[in-house]
């Protein structure tokens, strides 16, 4: 009889190891949608010549918004200033091949605004009314680009992915438009950059 009593527990010991194992863990609840999701970090692309900051994802990393602070110093702009950016960017298509993840395309459109004496947001006193049509420290922007990824276990992060894009201007545009041959000099800023997706 002890035996099989001694026999029933261990069968009721392992019955409820292999519940407990095969029970699925809680889910985590998932962040509200202010906690950014990746931070990324981009070099040149009109906005600063190093610039990084946070992002966030919505409909499975298809649409995204960033918020970037850039840099740039006097040796390459003459000047020490900063541009505070605002960029969203719309991902449609998605390849995965071998484990790594490719974004084809990316457009989107980006506001950067720029501190520092030479720039201003509204027409300085010394200039005619209609003198400049732009403003020096608003820039608007398009963007073309594409990335490619690939989740890094080691470092706890969803994916590590590289892109670049093509970044034009509203004063390279508006310029482009009155005058084509000006593409040869720049209507677009190339930017490269990496983003780090938690």
């Amino acid at each position: 009889m002890a035996a099989h009593g001694s026999l029933r527990a261990s069968l009721l010991a392992a019955l409820l190891l292999t519940a407990r194992e095969s029970r699925p863990e809680p889910a985590h609840e998932a962040s509200p949608w202010y906690v950014p999701d990746h931070a990324a970090m981009q070099f040149a692309g009109a906005i600063g010549f190093l610039s990084a900051g946070p992002g966030w994802s919505f409909l499975d990393d298809t649409v995204e918004a960033a918020l970037l602070v850039g840099w740039a110093p006097p040796a390459l702009a003459g000047e020490d200033f900063f541009t505070f950016t605002l960029k969203g960017q719309w991902r449609p298509f998605l390849l995965d091949v071998a484990g790594w993840t490719f974004r084809p395309l990316m457009v989107g459109a980006m506001l950067s605004y720029t501190v520092g004496d030479d720039y201003f947001a509204g027409l300085p006193s010394r200039y005619d009314r209609g003198y400049y049509w732009f403003r020096t420290a608003i820039r608007p922007a398009l963007l073309l680009g594409a990335s490619v990824g690939r989740p890094v276990e080691a470092l706890n992060l969803r994916f590590v992915e590289g892109y670049f894009e093509l970044v034009a201007t509203d004063y390279r545009l508006v310029q482009f438009v009155r005058n084509p041959a000006t593409v040869n000099v720049e209507l677009f800023t190339l930017a490269l950059g990496v983003k780090l997706r938690f």
